[in-house]
């Protein structure tokens, strides 16, 4: 549980950095989607997923999506739909997207999407 809500805050500032430099757009729906986006792509990229997968699959297993671009697409829509639901009760977006990394990391943990990402992306 520690692991998990460590996770949770690490990626809820993980938001926060994605999200400065889009600050300019102004239009809360392209700026969650973006920042859902920018965050599983660049996630790909620094090797978070691959922590993830030698976390939880073994220190054999790497990270290796057959279709990133989907999977990104995929995460800017939940995080356009949690999103819009956050953002009903809080004003700052810079805690809006804290809570909104912090909540789909724990939402993704409990609802078993996480199991599915490391069924389908980690590999030997």
């Amino acid at each position: 549980m520690i692991r998990l809500l460590t996770e949770a805050v690490f990626i809820g500032f993980f938001n926060i950095i994605i999200y400065y430099p889009l600050s300019f757009i102004n239009n809360l729906v392209i700026e969650l989607f973006a920042v859902g986006f920018m965050k599983h792509f660049i996630s790909y990229l620094i090797g978070i997923q691959n922590y993830y997968c030698k976390t939880y699959r073994g220190s054999n297993y790497q990270s290796k999506p057959s279709n990133i671009i989907i999977e990104c697409l995929f995460e800017g829509l939940f995080f356009i739909y949690v999103g819009l639901l956050l953002s009903k009760l809080i004003d700052n977006r810079y805690l809006l997207f804290f809570l909104l990394g912090f909540s789909i990391h724990i939402i993704s943990e409990f609802y078993g999407i996480h199991n599915l990402f490391l069924m389908h992306n980690c590999k030997k």
